[in-house]
């Protein structure tokens, strides 16, 4: 079972406000972070957990996008752009490779999941509905799981989304986000109360990930772009917040630069030329230039509007973007470890559900490190 927590950083892990994740994560193997890939959002990170491929592989380079071949235009809260296959068909999700290799899954949410991949769906789906409760959520597991054996899903994945929010609302170092996080670890409790009743924990790994972390972003630290593109009426900023991406449609490359080397705590790239270990810049879908904010500053180009309290979107290298990896069950070795980079995730998941890789995918040292 694949059980993502979003915006969930390591050092929310507590004895006392988290202690199933906890214990689970001293039972079996845990990292001492999770390092997304650039950049650190919601969609990009989900999509390579379960492809073991880079965002600039499988195509979703971010949570809104544009792609130039058909100016079609993808943002996370449009139901039809998050149901249109053209955004999703260039990696195959891990439940889809089950289905090609005759296996059951089942997904209670995860971005890629409510639309058909080569003609291919999880065997259970659901709309993404942001408002299900909890209950709901497990109620759904549950009857999964009741099926009979060979109808049972092999592999389910989980989502909550509570963490982020109250990161997002609140500031990472809120008591809302505390709150977040107990009950989120209540749910996983119920998980594992849900798995022992029906007397499959013992047949169960839990892999537990968060795709991203969250950074404090006070609201003087927000730096106004309204016009600072005003000469040139062409390029249009296609991306805003801590990452962002001007497409220049035409306009100089060089000129534009020049211009974004006045903003203070910002550093712009043309996307040809964007550090190594970012792995980011060759898609189509990337705008011309990719400008990245140092942590805590996000760009607006509307100051009036109050911009969240807490972002990510930073540099996935900084511990405040870094997510939460736990892996518990049977099969699992007790070990710490240190960094682990989220491009491994898919391997462990594949050797743990003994099929073939897809061969784009990252190879992954986890399972030699973590499997008994």
């Amino acid at each position: 079972s694949d059980l993502s927590l979003d915006g969930f950083k390591p050092t929310y892990l507590s004895e006392t406000s988290t202690p199933n994740l906890h214990k689970l994560a001293l039972q079996g193997a845990s990292a001492r972070g999770l390092i997304s890939a650039f950049p650190s959002l919601t969609f990009p990170n989900h999509v390579t957990l379960v492809t073991g491929q880079l965002p600039e592989e499988h195509g979703i380079v971010n949570n809104t996008m544009t792609d130039p071949s058909t100016h079609q235009r993808f943002t996370l809260g449009s139901r039809e752009a998050v149901e249109n296959p053209f955004w999703w068909q260039e990696a195959l999700p891990i439940w889809i490779t089950l289905r090609k290799q005759g296996k059951n899954t089942s997904t209670l949410f995860w971005p890629g999941s409510e639309v058909a991949i080569q003609g291919l769906m999880p065997n259970d789906w659901l709309r993404y509905n942001h408002n299900m409760s909890h209950e709901e959520r497990l109620k759904n597991v549950a009857a999964w799981l009741d099926r009979g054996v060979g109808q049972r899903p092999d592999f389910i994945t989980l989502y909550f989304s509570d963490v982020d929010s109250a990161g997002h609302a609140f500031g990472p170092n809120s008591e809302a986000v505390k709150l977040a996080t107990e009950k989120v670890d209540q749910s996983v409790g119920k998980l594992l109360q849900i798995l022992s009743y029906k007397g499959l924990i013992e047949h169960t790994t839990l892999v537990i990930v968060s795709d991203h972390g969250m950074a404090l972003t006070p609201e003087n630290q927000v730096i106004e772009v309204k016009t600072l593109l005003s000469e040139f009426p062409n390029a249009k900023w296609e991306w805003l917040g801590p990452t962002s991406g001007i497409r220049l449609n035409g306009e100089s490359s060089e000129k534009v630069m020049r211009t974004l080397t006045e903003l203070p705590h910002v550093t712009c790239w043309p996307k040809t030329s964007m550090p190594y270990r970012f792995k980011f810049g060759t898609h189509r879908r990337i705008p011309d230039i990719v400008c990245l904010a140092d942590l805590g500053y996000s760009l607006s180009d509307n100051v009036d509007k109050k911009g969240p309290l807490g972002q990510h979107g930073y540099d996935p290298e900084h511990p405040d973007m870094h997510g939460i990896l736990i892996v518990s069950g049977q099969q699992i070795r007790q070990t710490q470890l240190d960094l682990v980079n989220n491009l491994e995730v898919y391997g462990l998941l594949a050797k743990l559900l003994d099929i073939v890789p897809e061969p784009g995918a990252a190879k992954s040292l986890l399972p030699q490190k973590i499997l008994k």
